[in-house]
C-alpha cells in the first residue's frame, strides 16, 4: 500500500500535485499548513519526492520527528538547528547558495524549510528574492502549522497548501487500525483535534496514563491537599504544551456545564473536579483560558517552568473562579 494510501486524508492534494506533474507544471513556491498532527512534514516529504521523480516515500508508521530526509543529492532540507529556537539568516544564504549550484542529476531541485513560521525576520527577508525567482527548476517547500507566523511577503510568492484531518468517523477508524490498544483511541483524537497521527501520538506516549496523572493532581490541589508548588515542580518536567492544553479542556468543560451545554463527542479527557458549577465566575474562568493561551504564546521564552506552573495551578486552589 502507497504512503498515499495509508494516509488516505492527503489524497487530494497528492493527486493535484501528480496532476500538475503530468503536465510538466511543478509548482515554484509552496506552503504547506495544516493542524499539528496531519501530516505536513510526511506530505512535503512525499511531495519532494515526486517533484524528484523517486520512488522514495516517507514511512506513514513513523512520527513526524523520526522522519528521514529525503535520501537525494538535489533535496536540501533547512530546519531549527540543535539548541536554537529560530531559523537564522545564515542557514538560509547557505540554502540560496546550495540551490544556485548546478543541479547533481540534471533535473530539478527541492527545498524544504520547516518550520517555516520559525524564522527570523531577516532570514524571511533573505529568501523572498529566490521564492519569486528560483534559480535554474527549484522547488522551494515552506512548512508550518499556520500562516499567522510567516511574514505576508512569503505568503504572496507561495501557493497555499491546506492540510485538514478526516471527519471523525474516517479518522478514528484509521487510528482504532494504526495502535495496538485502542482503548482510549476517542479520547485521543478528540484532544488531539481529529487529526489522526496527533493522536497516535499521544497513544504511543501513554496519553491515558499521563491525563489520569493531571487529573489526581488537579483534584487535590482543588480540595487543598496538596500546594500548587508541589504539583508545580512534577509538571514542570512533563509535557508542556500537553498540560497546558489539558488544563484548557478543564476550564472549557467547566463553562459549558456552568452554562448547561452539551457536551462535545467525547469527554473522557475531562476531569472529575466534584466543582460546584452554580458558584462559578464564567468571567474569571474565561480570563483564565486567555492567560493559557497566552502562556502557550510564549512557550519559547526562557521562563521559569515551575513558577509559571505554581502560578496557573494557584488558580484551582479553592477558588477555580468561584463567584465572590
Amino acid at each position: 500500500m502507497s504512503f498515499i494510501n495509508k494516509i488516505f486524508w492527503l489524497e487530494s492534494p497528492a493527486r493535484q500535485l501528480k496532476e500538475r506533474l503530468q503536465r510538466d507544471q511543478p509548482p515554484q513556491a509552496q506552503l504547506i499548513y495544516g493542524p499539528p498532527g496531519t501530516g505536513r512534514r510526511h506530505f512535503a516529504l512525499w511531495s519532494a519526492a515526486q517533484i524528484l521523480g523517486t520512488d522514495w516515500e516517507p514511512s506513514a508508521d513513523s512520527e513526524a520527528e523520526a522522519l528521514p530526509v529525503l535520501p537525494h543529492p538535489d533535496f536540501f532540507s533547512v530546519s531549527m538547528e540543535e539548541d536554537k529556537k529560530s531559523i537564522g539568516i545564515d542557514q538560509l544564504r547557505d540554502l540560496i547558495a546550495s540551490l544556485e549550484l548546478t543541479s547533481h542529476r540534471g533535473g530539478r531541485k527541492v527545498a524544504m524549510i520547516c518550520p517555516a513560521d520559525r524564522m527570523q525576520r531577516n532570514a524571511a527577508n533573505c529568501l523572498l528574492k529566490t521564492l519569486e525567482e528560483p534559480p535554474g527548476a527549484t522547488t522551494i517547500l515552506l512548512v508550518c502549522e499556520s500562516p499567522k507566523g510567516v511574514p505576508a511577503t512569503v505568503i504572496s510568492r507561495c501557493e497555499r497548501v491546506r492540510l485538514v484531518p478526516p471527519d471523525w468517523s474516517a479518522g478514528l477508524a484509521w487510528l482504532q487500525r494504526a495502535v495496538a490498544d485502542v482503548s482510549g483511541a476517542e479520547t485521543a483524537l478528540s484532544f488531539a483535534s481529529r487529526a489522526p497521527l496527533g493522536a497516535r501520538t499521544l497513544l504511543r506516549a501513554g496519553f491515558g496514563e499521563q491525563v489520569s496523572k493531571l487529573a489526581a493532581d488537579l483534584e487535590k490541589i482543588v480540595q487543598r491537599e496538596v500546594q500548587p508548588a508541589t504539583v508545580a515542580r512534577r509538571w514542570a518536567r512533563l509535557d508542556r504544551s500537553l498540560c497546558l492544553r489539558w488544563l484548557y479542556w478543564q476550564v472549557a468543560a467547566l463553562i459549558r456545564e456552568g452554562m448547561n451545554i452539551s457536551e462535545p463527542t467525547t469527554t473522557a479527557v475531562k476531569a472529575d473536579l466534584n466543582i460546584p458549577h452554580t458558584r462559578l465566575n464564567m468571567r474569571a474562568c474565561c480570563d483564565y483560558l486567555d492567560q493559557l493561551n497566552q502562556v502557550n504564546r510564549l512557550r519559547d521564552h526562557s521562563l521559569n517552568l515551575e513558577l509559571q506552573w505554581a502560578e496557573l495551578l494557584m488558580w484551582w486552589y479553592g477558588s477555580v473562579g468561584y463567584a465572590r
